[in-house]
């Protein structure tokens, strides 16, 4: 068995949650179901709209008990706003909002009662309290009494805020048992908590247009709340479309830097190409000084093989003296010996210059294959570096692209959130206006029944300009929903447009960025092999040079000797 079975009073209080206010969406079973504020904010919605909106609670909070605070408080808080405001009492609000804390936890449900007896106090005592007597005349009689006790323990509580209170239990009473004192009839209007039935149909009629009254004013509550949401939805929008814009700024930011990185090193190889050709330039030279080197050593070589054979001849000779024996021609003999020693020995340096000569020829080759090498290198070059112009020069004309297509998307989205921001703010000024309209007319509905001598027929014709008020309402209410059904469907339009253009284009550019960037790193890599071959090439030729000379200086100092 339930709580509210057991205890009348809980029974009482889920009745009048449940039968009072039309407004509540979920009527309590029992009073842990008012322990997150959800159902008595929903209920004094329906008194005052403006003090309380029930959009601006949260709700489905479970055993969330901090929240649960969070809105209690708020209640309380809205709730003596209302009070002093509107019903000009007070009461002491502190000592109920020290049990907030318990009462949201769970721990202490009995002080839930202090909220639901200044709630009935304040249905009673507000503006449209007929309306809410009269529904709780549909209550069971038993939990009607519980009611009045609650009632009376309200109004003893609650006192006008100029004075200390005094007077008000008899103005409790008298609203609860109005007249049964005095003699006079309990259901008589004016006095009494339940009026008689004389004026039952002009009482229905009223009672149907303050409800009508209630709906307008709820619908206008979620108008204005569904107005925040699409702005709020318009706001988030302007948001990522400016997120989108900043990533957008930075990659073409980094796109900028990849491309100097791009063109600085194609300086770099720029300039170890023209050194490149330098020094290709510097060993055409010593190749030519290679070649008059050689050209001195073979003319040398074929000076030796005329002495070489001279000397042949001199020997002849001088064996053909020696068996004349004349003794001037064994002096001329000696000479001739003399100068063929001299020639002998020239003779024996022939085998080391030819030696040097092979060698000089094949360091030539040697040096007419790098340089072929060299200029086959510089020529790849030249052709990468074109073609990496080529595709900067691209790149730039595709950001360029990407950036009048970006400002035209942004602008076009701009001014779509502004009209939509205006449009939503003109309807919110006119809803506002046709409202304060409404309540002078209640007003003045509420002036032309306390005298309950108005006709039946200008009833009839109040309700029917009510009702096509309220027609012209849903009318609104329409207009607002197709508006704004427009705005997604443009919005939503509008993203999907941006992303299928240029997150593919991004992409793209990404990848192609990142092949160029591949193959400079491919060229730096195979530039620094080259450079460390040509220094290795240098050291060798600049030891076989140093050789050469050495041993062209020993020759040179040998015969400068003889």
């Amino acid at each position: 068995m339930s709580e509210s079975e057991e205890d009348p009073r809980t029974r009482a209080v889920c009745e009048f949650f449940g039968k009072v206010f039309f407004s509540v969406t979920n009527p309590p079973a029992d009073l842990s179901d008012l322990s997150d504020g959800v159902v008595m904010f929903e209920a004094l919605s329906e008194i005052s709209m403006d003090h309380f909106d029930p959009t601006s609670i949260a709700r489905d909070l479970g055993d969330n008990w901090a929240l649960k605070t969070s809105n209690l408080k708020k209640l309380l808080r809205n709730l003596e706003e209302f009070y002093h405001e509107e019903l000009q009492k007070d009461t002491d609000f502190e000592a109920i909002s020290s049990h907030i804390n318990d009462i949201a936890k769970g721990e202490d449900l009995e002080h839930v009662l202090a909220f639901v007896e200044l709630i009935a106090v304040a249905a009673t005592t507000c503006e449209d309290k007929e309306v809410f007597v009269n529904r709780l005349k549909e209550i069971e009689p038993d939990c009607l009494g519980e009611l009045q006790e609650i009632l009376q323990d309200g109004y003893k509580l609650v006192h006008d805020l100029d004075t200390d209170g005094a007077g008000d239990e008899d103005d409790a009473d008298s609203l609860v048992f109005g007249g049964e004192e005095n003699g006079e009839v309990p259901g008589s209007p004016g006095n009494a908590l339940f009026p008689s039935h004389e004026h039952s149909e002009v009482m229905k009629e009223r009672d149907e247009l303050r409800q009508a009254l209630q709906d307008a004013k709820r619908e206008l509550g979620q108008l204005k709340s569904q107005a925040a949401i699409d702005l709020e939805d318009n706001q988030k929008d302007k948001e990522k479309l400016r997120a989108l814009n900043e990533d957008l700024q930075e990659r073409l930011g980094k796109r900028d830097e990849e491309l100097l990185a791009a063109e600085q090193d194609s300086s770099k190889n720029k300039r170890a190409l023209e050194e490149a050709r330098t020094e290709v330039v510097d060993l055409r030279e010593e190749k030519r000084t290679l070649a008059d080197e050689l050209d001195v050593e073979k003319s040398k070589v074929l000076q030796l093989r005329k002495s070489e054979a001279m000397v042949q001849v001199y020997r002849k000779k001088l064996d053909a003296l020696e068996t004349s024996g004349n003794p001037q021609v064994e002096d001329q003999t000696a000479k001739y010996v003399e100068q063929i020693m001299t020639l002998e020995n020239e003779t024996k340096k022939i085998p080391s210059l030819q030696k040097n000569l092979d060698e000089s020829q094949s360091q030539a080759k040697k040096f007419e294959s790098r340089i072929a090498e060299a200029e086959d290198s510089l020529q790849s070059k030249d052709a990468e570096i074109a073609k990496l112009k080529t595709d900067a020069s691209n790149a730039e004309k595709a950001k360029k692209m990407f950036q009048q297509e970006l400002d035209e998307l942004r602008a076009s989205q701009e001014g779509a959130a502004d009209a939509a921001l205006a449009l939503n703010v003109d309807n919110e000024k006119r809803l506002e206006m046709e409202n304060a309209q409404l309540k002078a007319q209640m007003e003045q509905l509420k002036v032309s029944e306390s005298a309950m001598v108005a006709p039946a027929g200008d009833e009839s014709g109040k309700v029917a300009e009510l009702e096509k008020q309220l027609a012209e309402k849903e009318t609104q209410v329409t207009k607002l929903n197709t508006d704004k059904e427009k705005l997604e469907a443009y919005t939503k339009k509008t993203l999907q447009k941006f992303q299928e253009k240029y997150l593919v284009a991004l992409q793209d550019c990404k990848a192609k960025l990142k092949e160029k960037h591949d193959k400079i790193e491919a060229l730096e890599m195979r530039n620094a092999n080259e450079k460390v071959a040509q220094k290795r090439e240098e050291k060798l030729i600049s030891s076989a040079m140093f050789e050469l000379g050495v041993g062209i200086m020993q020759t040179q100092m040998g015969s400068g000797r003889r």
